[in-house]
């Protein structure tokens, strides 16, 4: 797993800017800096990266997104893709109170999460990622903007999509 985050580490401080940029068409343009604070405490945790990843990251995306690298560790020690993603998304849904159709992270983690293995997960969170262009938001910062940002993809719906790129990539499918 240690390796798995290293990867997002290199992987995310080259989108550092780029998914700044996407934020601050909806949001506040730090959410590139906020994953990549939490991936890289999470690669040097001993131990519980998503607990490093959250208490780096802080606010939402750090509690958010430390289901996803809580998910991904238990793949790593035997668990279901789709059922340890499925398992994060509803938690997810639970502490943000968001759902599919929303325009946030969930839009590409549902459709990963009925992925058989990693790769068709990859590719269903960047279909979902791109879906997230054309949806007016109905959480988040990016609800209060103009046109509800629509026309802009959702930053953490792209965050979502390359960590499990990573992943597939890491994984060797």
């Amino acid at each position: 797993m240690k390796d798995f985050l290293a990867l997002c580490v290199t992987r995310f401080e080259a989108l550092e800017q780029e998914l700044n940029a996407l934020d601050a068409a909806t949001g506040d343009g730090d959410h590139g800096a906020t994953i990549l604070k939490g991936l890289r405490a999470a690669a040097a945790a001993e131990d519980a990266p998503e607990k490093a990843f959250r208490r780096a990251a802080g606010g939402a995306s750090g509690s958010l997104f430390a289901q996803i690298i809580a998910a991904l560790a238990k793949v790593e020690q035997g668990s279901d893709l789709g059922t340890a993603l499925g398992d994060a998304a509803t938690r997810i849904t639970q502490l943000g109170q968001a759902q599919a159709g929303d325009k946030t992270l969930l839009d590409a983690l549902f459709p990963a999460s009925q992925a058989a293995d990693p790769r068709a997960a990859a590719e269903a969170a960047e279909l979902g990622r791109r879906s997230t262009k054309d949806m007016a938001a109905k959480r988040g910062r990016a609800k209060h903007v103009a046109g509800a940002g629509v026309g802009y993809v959702d930053a953490g719906a792209t965050s979502v999509a390359v960590l499990l790129d990573v992943f597939a990539t890491w994984r060797g499918t």
